[in-house]
């Protein structure tokens, strides 16, 4: 469980500190009015009777159980700054732990033998709380006579004292344990609200508050205490247990000041300690009459509250059903009408006076004079009658009841009175006419359906007792043939219930199981025409259940399956064909599916598409066909094609893809894929693929031959004006440069070596000039001894001029022919790019440096003297 936060436990910590705070100050200022008010001067100076050994239980009953240890918390340190302001001496030490003691024990033995889960209220719930109080009260005593006696005070003068205050103080306070616990705040609002209650109880207390101070606050003798009953009866009458307890603890105060002040009946005994104990008499008798009284009202008005209860389930029936009583006896006399008759008649119970006339009044003008007779004749004669009639309600609505009415008999055959029930059937009358009309729809909706064959039967017998149209346009029969006379199991082939039979297997059977399906399940059977042809039909049976649970009748619906079964032969057929097609074409070809969320999942291949991809029919289902022929370049053109066969707009898609083996052998394909999107069904692809791997790799090197030299490798001229092409075109074209070699001395070479050693120097002359510049520069062979080098992102010259020395320098080089050994030179011009140049006349431009170069001496690197734009 989580931790709660600390914005969480800050509001529940200052709740808690509060009850207890509260606690604290009532039990200190509880102890201290009984200081004051409640010691008996004569008496050792000890209470008359204890407010917090009532007061306590009270509380633990009123509050919520999660405030019960803040509370006897709060109580015990009001008692120990109780004990600390007497100076800690034995007594007030000992009613400090004694007081704490008597709570905490009260409370313990109420959560454990009362649980908050259980109903409050009741006699049993009040004796449970009694009896943990009076627990409490005698641990309580127990550790108060032993610390008391730890002082001056003899043992069972102390124990006698405090049981006899505290138990009085639990009598006091005792009619509120039958209170019920206040769960929310707005309970004590709501209490407080009841004005004429409050104003009563008021009236109560000066009442009682008199007759109290007549008695004990005057030196009369001749007025009896028990005149003081008489008003806590009347509160515990009528004004509930907290109320009643407010008031007795009230006339207890009054009581005990009195009599230790002198006053009253009571202090006019001659003993102290009679006095004592005939005051205490007194105040015990006054709480028992009010506890009893209380208990006594309770019972009573939980008794009332469930005949009321009772009352409105009765009335909440009536309304529900739509039913009214009443009652009257003979005369007109003693008629009473209940909240359903009232409601039935629109009338009220504030507005209308339940009697003959107001009946009369309500029945309709041409039925008033029959239901008048009816009457009269039930309460002359007795017995018992069932009439339906109109009624017209106050606000003019006519309405169908029924009445149902017995008379009671004395045992001398005279009416005592007559009991009715009128029970609106307004609704009922309605849905019957509707269902009469539902019937008849029915029937001509089977009679419009011709297209199957419904046919009722009876359960029993099999014999026919609905045949629609549909079935006699099937079966040739009209219904007044069959419909009473003949049974189903007439109208199917009888070879074929002959092989059933003997199979094991009766035409009961199957249709018991058709039944039990709810009519889901149904089977194909050969049925039999009056005309003696045989035609193949599906039959789906259900059955119409009556209320007792058994089936009252069965529906069949029989449909004609011969068109169906050519259409399926014929599907068979086209299937077959293409399964063989499938299986034999020799390209490749998968279906996969289209619907979302996955598209181009693999389902079905063949064996030549197994070994194109050289992968396994196994291992080929289930994976996406973009596994097997997409690529980085096309991923993102498949995405879209896919896209646009899921939405409809294409339905072929051709494209050259290169095929995923799991060998790494590189292979091509031509694929086809077209999309299939049968009615009913989930759309999905077919994907032929064409093995184009020798011509992709013919027209790859068809395409290298033509863009590059055969003898050495090199990109040739066409090759190398694309590039420069490329480069002055870009749209941010960055500085190029282009040299143009040609070779001095190659001419010597081939003329004495022969051409093939002539052709070993071109090819070594050629990797030199590459292993002289940089990666990004082109080298080219323009044919002959001549070679170009277009070198992109120059910034310079002087970077050109280093890139044609470093190819000087390496060309100066001796070259290894094998058997002789051949030195050449080489002619270099440099042409720098500018805005407005192409690549024609910007390698014209290096060509013509180059003839600079060898005019000037051959072996030289020479910059075009032209200007770049």
């Amino acid at each position: 469980m989580e931790e709660q936060s600390d914005d969480a436990l800050a509001p529940k910590a200052l709740s808690v500190f509060g009850v207890a705070l509260a606690a604290a100050l009532l039990a200190l200022a509880l102890r201290w009015g009984a200081v004051l008010l409640l010691e008996h001067p004569a008496d050792n100076g000890d209470p008359v009777w204890w407010p917090l050994a009532g007061l306590g239980p009270v509380a633990l009953v009123l509050c919520r159980r999660r405030w019960w240890p803040p509370i006897v918390l709060g109580v015990g340190v009001g008692l120990a700054v109780a004990a600390a302001t007497a100076g800690f001496t034995a007594t007030s030490v000992a009613g400090g732990v004694a007081g704490t003691v008597e709570l905490a024990v009260t409370a313990s033995l109420i959560s454990r033998f009362s649980p908050e889960r259980r109903a409050v209220g009741g006699g049993a719930q009040t004796l449970r709380v009694l009896a943990s109080a009076l627990a409490g009260i005698a641990a309580g005593s127990v550790a108060f006579a032993l610390i008391d006696a730890l002082g001056v005070a003899e043992l069972r003068e102390s124990w006698s004292s405090f049981t006899r205050s505290h138990l009085l103080g639990l009598c006091v306070a005792s009619p509120a344990l039958l209170a019920a616990p206040i769960r929310r705040t707005d309970g004590v609002a709501a209490g407080l609200r009841r004005y004429r209650v409050n104003l009563e109880w008021a009236l109560q207390l000066v009442v009682m508050s008199g007759l109290a101070g007549a008695v004990f606050l005057t030196h009369q003798r001749l007025i009896s205490s028990s005149i003081i009953a008489l008003p806590l009866v009347w509160s515990g009458l009528r004004l509930g247990p907290l109320r009643t307890a407010a008031g007795q603890v009230a006339i207890a105060l009054v009581m005990t000041i009195g009599t230790n002040h002198g006053l009253g009946r009571v202090a006019a005994l001659d003993q102290a300690d009679d006095v004592m104990l005939a005051l205490q008499d007194s105040i015990l008798n006054l709480t028992l009459i009010s506890l009893v009284v209380a208990v006594v009202a309770q019972i009573r008005d939980h008794a009332l509250a469930v005949v009321q209860e009772r009352t409105r389930d009765l009335n909440g029936a009536e309304r529900m059903a739509g039913i009214g009583s009443c009652r009257w006896e003979p005369g007109g006399l003693g008629v009473y009408w209940s909240e359903g008759m009232h409601t039935l008649l629109g009338t009220s119970l504030e507005n209308t006076t339940p009697g003959t006339e107001a009946l009369l009044a309500a029945l309709h003008p041409q039925d008033r004079e029959r239901v008048y007779r009816q009457l009269v004749q039930l309460g002359q004669d007795g017995g018992r009658s069932t009439s339906e009639y109109r009624i017209v309600r106050r606000d003019g609505e006519v309405r169908d009841v029924v009445s149902y009415a017995a008379a009671e008999v004395t045992r001398g055959g005279r009416v005592r009175q007559v009991i009715a029930t009128l029970q609106d059937v307004t609704e009922a009358k309605a849905a019957a006419a509707e269902v009469t009309r539902a019937h008849d729809e029915l029937a001509a909706v089977l009679d419009a359906v011709t297209g199957a064959a419904i046919i009722g039967a009876d359960p029993a017998t099999g014999v026919i007792r609905l045949f629609n149209r549909g079935a006699e346009n099937l079966f040739g029969y009209t219904g007044a043939e069959v419909t009473g006379r003949v049974r189903v199991k007439e109208l199917h082939d009888p070879e074929e219930m002959a092989e059933l039979s003997r199979s094991g297997i009766t035409l009961e059977e199957e249709i018991a199981k058709s039944v039990a399906s709810h009519g889901l399940q149904g089977r194909q059977w050969n049925f039999l025409r009056k005309d003696a042809t045989r035609f193949p039909g599906q039959l789906n049976v259900s059955a119409q259940i009556a209320p007792d649970g058994s089936p009252r009748a069965l529906i069949g619906v029989v449909t004609d399956l011969t068109a169906v079964l050519q259409v399926r032969a014929e599907l068979n057929e086209s299937q077959d064909r293409f399964r063989l097609a499938f299986e034999g074409a020799p390209v490749g070809m998968a279906m996969a599916g289209l619907a979302a969320p996955e598209p181009g999942r693999i389902f079905g291949v063949n064996p030549a598409f197994c070994e194109l991809t050289g992968r396994s029919e196994e291992q080929l289902t289930g994976l996406r066909i973009g596994e097997l022929i997409e690529d980085d370049e096309g991923a993102e053109q498949s995405r879209r094609n896919v896209a646009e066969l899921l939405a409809g707009t294409l339905d072929v898609i051709t494209t050259e893809r290169r095929i995923q083996r799991p060998d790494g052998r590189e292979q091509w394909g031509r694929v086809s894929t077209s999309a299939v999107r049968p009615q009913g069904r989930d759309p999905y692809l077919i994907v032929l693929v064409e093995d184009i791997t020798a011509r992709k790799a013919l027209t790859e090197r068809l395409r290298h031959e033509a863009t590059h030299d055969p003898l050495t490798g090199l990109p040739n001229r066409l090759h190398l004006n694309r590039q420069l092409e490329q480069a002055l075109s870009a749209r941010r074209p960055e500085p190029v440069a282009v040299l143009y070699l040609d070779l001095d001395g190659f001419k010597k070479v081939n003329d004495t070596q022969g051409h093939s050693a002539g052709d070993e120097l071109l090819v070594q002359v050629a990797d030199r000039i590459a292993a002289s510049v940089r990666a990004s520069d082109v080298v080219a062979r323009l044919g002959g001894d001549e070679f170009a080098v277009l070198c992109p992102g120059v910034k310079d010259e002087e970077i050109a001029l280093r890139i044609g020395h470093a190819i000087l320098a390496e060309l100066s080089q001796e070259f290894d022919l094998g058997e002789n050994r051949a030195r050449v030179g080489v002619s270099i011009g440099v042409a720098m790019g500018g805005d407005g140049d192409t690549g024609p006349s910007l390698l014209h431009a290096a060509d013509q440096a180059m003839y600079s170069a060898k005019r000037a001496g051959k072996g030289m690197v020479q910059l075009s003297a032209r200007t770049p734009r």
